[in-house]
């Protein structure tokens, strides 16, 4: 995999070139070989699902000669210590048996200016601590002109990837879900929903989450309570708490469990802390409804018109057949991530695509979501290292 085709799959960060500032001096730059990048960003995110990738630079000059230059290459671990000076991190070298410079020799021909490309492959990088920062400087180690010294050296940079790095604004927009396979979101006896969001403000009597209006819908506020607070609403009436308050710019998990079997028993979590439960008596629970128009079916950020929009992000948008235990909900990492092959999860959209209006299913159930107006995707790091 090419690290400009990571850059769209993994989100990568956007500080592409690190170059070596060596020299107090001014240099000449006329005739002397320097390394350009020829990849986005020299930045990996390390991820289990991504065990190699590729990379290349070239090698350069400022104007042509007459006669080849030739450049020799070598990675060389031990200006690890300057990227670190220089940007005062710890990272350790990329260790042996990851990398390989497919090439150590290049020429510039004559009249040329630039060399072919050099190649770098990197493997095993699912191996690699995603706890630490790893860095492979790649550099011209002699040359037949002067070398830039200042501009010398790439640096491959190996960090680990938050678990999501970018959602979407859904602020006057509405998704809805096409329920190829209907059948694992109806009859649920048993539930759980779960949302990932952050408001940026309400303003508003009505905020939608999930669901079918005047059905079983997760939404916030309503007539009669705070604009803010978490409710349920259901054909046979709501559920609310003036605990279930939900915060602005900030990200709150949000989990709800239904248990028909237990006299339609509800508990609401935020962030992973029971702060409500219930009973609400609906039967079996049927989510798998296609809209047929704006005002019915199962939505995502809407419910019943255009009003009652979420202002601000949503992800990690999951159905469940079952009820979630709170040790499910609170284990590392279940606010932001879960297998896609989890026991019991029915339907799973991540929200992470970073580009478009058509959402994954992930469970490979194929119920497929689309946001009905163009959607605006925004760079995050969640959970957010310290």
């Amino acid at each position: 995999m090419k690290l400009n085709h990571i850059f769209t799959t993994l989100s990568l960060l956007t500080a592409a070139t690190v170059w070596t500032a060596c020299n107090d001096d001014v240099e000449n730059f006329d005739n002397q070989v320097y390394v350009q990048p020829l990849d986005k960003t020299a930045t990996v995110l390390l991820k289990s699902t991504v065990p190699a990738a590729d990379a290349s630079f070239l090698v350069a000059m400022a104007k042509p000669m007459e006669q080849d230059v030739n450049v020799t290459l070598k990675a060389d671990p031990s200006k690890v210590s300057v990227y670190n000076t220089f940007y005062h991190s710890d990272a350790e070298a990329l260790p042996d048996g990851h990398f390989k410079l497919n090439v150590a020799e290049v020429s510039i021909k004559a009249g040329g200016v630039t060399s072919d490309e050099v190649s770098v492959s990197f493997s095993g990088l699912n191996e690699l601590d995603s706890e630490k920062m790893y860095v492979l400087p790649v550099t011209i180690e002699k040359a037949s002109i002067g070398i830039l010294q200042s501009a010398s050296t790439m640096y491959y940079i190996f960090k680990g990837a938050a678990l999501i790095n970018t959602v979407p604004d859904l602020t006057k927009n509405l998704v809805y879900v096409t329920w190829s396979n209907p059948d694992v979101a109806n009859n649920l006896r048993q539930l759980t929903a779960e949302a990932l969001v952050r408001v940026n403000k309400f303003g508003k009597m009505l905020t939608s989450v999930m669901g079918i209006e005047g059905y079983f819908l997760i939404r916030i506020g309503d007539a009669g309570i705070p604009e803010n607070q978490l409710q349920l609403a259901t054909r046979n009436g709501n559920l609310s708490s003036s605990d279930l308050i939900i915060p602005t710019n900030e990200w709150t998990h949000i989990a709800v469990t239904y248990d028909a079997d237990a006299g339609g028993k509800v508990v609401i979590y935020l962030n992973g802390k029971n702060v409500f439960e219930g009973n609400k008596d609906c039967g079996a629970i049927n989510w798998a409804q296609t809209r047929s128009d704006e005002g019915n079916g199962f939505w995502i950020g809407h419910s019943y018109n255009r009003d009652r929009w979420l202002e601000g992000n949503l992800c990690e948008c999951r159905v469940w057949n079952r009820v979630l235990s709170k040790e499910e909900i609170n284990a590392k990492d279940h606010f932001y991530e879960v297998d896609s092959a989890s026991e019991g999860l029915v339907s799973y959209w991540r929200f992470n695509e970073g580009a478009g209006t058509a959402i994954q299913d992930h469970t490979g159930n194929g119920n497929n979501a689309t946001a009905v107006e163009s959607l605006t995707w925004q760079a995050v790091e969640l959970p957010a290292k310290q």
